[in-house]
């Protein structure tokens, strides 16, 4: 009996195979595979077998199979100086990362620079099939996973931006399919402003059951997504390097926080360490993950409002929280709302304009260290520097009241003194 197709095995004597242009199923008599997204049902002698139902116009792969293509695409991901361009345009042409790696030398210099095709050689001598299939089979047995383009836990919001990564590594569990997911990031060097409604707007997220989108990073990033675990839901970081470096070191809590109660991704191999030209590429992906982009505060020139660029490329919303004309971290943010960005007054009023309302899973907390007497020089409070005297006459309290509740506010992390006598208003979580 002829094989059909490449890359699928020759059928043994009394087994049946039948090709639905997306599925391929085996079945010996009397017997039922159970493989992931098919659902085969026992067939009665003389029956035919209905075709299952076709939802994507691409070929789909037994779980056998798919591990083997997955074995390939990783050889194709350790291969230095091939970038993700080059590996799409190897599949594209060979049909699968298997074929790909069976092209001849030749084949790969039609299409590709010579300085690449070397690499593949190389890489190739060094890693013959049985050995290539050894190395992934001992990969596997890490922490990290590696999923592909072509598996079924690539998420589908990828699949739609204008340059998909070519495969994720990851650390934890994928942004789930289902789930609504915002991206909250911002400046490295954020105010105590930034800060509060970084925490606020995480917090409310995670409380509705909308996963939050970041990059770990110093500041803005590193905050919302520290609220949104603190509030018991879910946070997922794409990283400038590898899933297996921790930067910054400073946020180690977060890191370890994230492959329990999130995931931590990336589209370079473990080990990569963090460069300032990965950055900018990953920011598409924290993009191309969420389905809101909501930016805290940022600079006029920042690497923040790249993401916002992407963003708009993807078709995505983006949101903004706007600032003092005079303050540098809001400029960026107010640029955006003049050039048509969303603007961000509340959760509630963002979720409602974008269709992400009427999703809450959690009951809302309660505001933290705002209770009982406090909350009289508390709501006086900004983010802007306040004398104790302004306090006074705003709050019409006397003079020594204020000063006691400012220390005990001071000693829950609710205010901070910032100069002699000046005192602005804290956020609501301690950051990791």
């Amino acid at each position: 009996m002829k094989e059909k197709e490449p890359g699928i095995k020759k059928m043994e004597q009394g087994m049946e195979e039948k090709e639905s242009g997306i599925k391929i199923k085996k079945m010996e008599q009397g017997m039922e595979e159970k493989e992931p997204g098919i659902k085969i049902k026992r067939m009665e002698p003389g029956m035919k077998e209905k075709e299952p139902e076709i939802k994507e116009k691409e070929p789909g792969v037994g779980w056998a199979e798919l591990q083997e293509q997955q074995a390939y695409a990783y050889w194709l991901e350790c291969v230095r100086g091939l970038g993700r361009k080059s590996r799409w345009e190897l599949v594209k042409r060979a049909g699968s990362p298997k074929a790909a790696y069976g092209m001849d030398t030749e084949e790969w210099r039609m299409f590709l620079p010579e300085k690449k095709a070397e690499a593949l050689e190389k890489e190739r001598e060094k890693y013959s099939e049985d050995r290539l299939l050894e190395r992934y089979q001992e990969f596997q047995k890490g922490e990290i996973r590696y999923v592909s383009s072509i598996h079924p836990d690539y998420p589908e919001r990828l699949k739609k931006i204008p340059d998909p990564p070519f495969g994720i590594f990851l650390l934890g569990e994928m942004p789930r399919k289902e789930m609504p997911s915002v991206a909250v990031i911002g400046a490295r060097e954020c105010s105590e402003y930034g800060k509060y409604v970084a925490e606020r707007a995480a917090r409310e997220l995670a409380e509705r059951g909308i996963s939050v989108i970041s990059g770990m990073a110093r500041g803005i990033d590193g905050i919302s997504q520290w609220a949104a675990i603190c509030a018991g839901g879910k946070s997922y970081a794409v990283l400038g390097s590898g899933v297996d470096v921790c930067y910054p070191a400073e946020n180690r809590r977060l890191y370890e926080e994230l492959k329990i109660r999130g995931g931590i991704l990336s589209e370079y191999p473990p080990g990569t360490q963090p460069q300032a030209g990965l950055f900018p590429q990953r920011n598409r992906i924290i993009s191309g993950l969420a389905d809101v982009v909501l930016i805290v505060e940022a600079r006029e020139r920042s690497g923040t409002l790249i993401t916002a660029d992407m963003a708009l490329e993807q078709g995505k919303e983006v949101y903004a929280v706007p600032g003092r004309l005079t303050d540098p971290l809001s400029r960026g943010c107010n640029r955006l709302v003049k050039q048509g960005a969303g603007v961000m007054v509340s959760i509630e009023e963002m979720m409602g304009e974008t269709g992400l309302a009427g999703r809450t899973v959690h009951e809302r907390g309660k505001e933290k260290g705002t209770t009982g007497i406090c909350k009289n020089v508390y709501q006086y409070l900004d983010f802007y520097p306040k004398s104790a005297e302004q306090l006074q006459l705003e709050s019409g309290m006397e003079y020594r009241d204020v000063v006691c509740e400012l220390m005990e506010l001071c000693a829950e992390n609710q205010a901070k003194q910032v100069s002699a006598g000046q005192y602005v208003k804290q956020g609501e979580l301690s950051s990791p």
